[in-house]
């Protein structure tokens, strides 16, 4: 599938806003408090991610490994509320929650893309280790 000038556009601007969506993250990810809109920001980045490659060969890619890496956060931030993790558990955020949270920053800003003759293909860093997640 050949992709438009007005899409290639498109694409990028995308991964622009990722880039500025962990860029905010980043910024909040040391306050426990700003657990929800974490989440809300992760969320935009999944859409966005998934929306770029909605445009790749479905062989191209796996997002699969960076979804349940978003998931695993999800569910750190959800069993543990801002208030147990800052009074009872201070070391664990720091510890454990933000640095998954970096990491996802990190490999969603990490992911590229090229446009090809055929199309458009999303690359994946060979040194990015999330499992399921491959370079194909």
């Amino acid at each position: 599938m050949e992709i438009t000038e007005k899409e290639r556009l498109m694409l990028i601007r995308k991964k622009e806003g990722i880039c500025e969506l962990t860029l905010e993250i980043l910024d909040m990810v040391n306050d426990p408090r700003n657990s929800l809109e974490i989440k809300k920001k992760m969320t935009t980045i999944l859409s966005e991610l998934n929306a770029i490659a909605s445009y790749s060969d479905s062989k191209n890619y796996d997002l699969n490994a960076i979804t349940d890496l978003a998931g695993n956060i999800f569910n750190l931030l959800t069993d543990y509320p801002a208030k147990v993790i800052e009074d009872i558990i201070p070391n664990y955020w720091k510890e454990l929650i933000s640095r998954r949270i970096e990491f996802f920053c990190n490999a969603a800003n990490s992911i590229s893309f090229n446009f090809t003759k055929k199309g458009f293909k999303i690359i994946l860093p060979k040194n990015l280790n999330l499992g399921v997640i491959t370079n194909k």
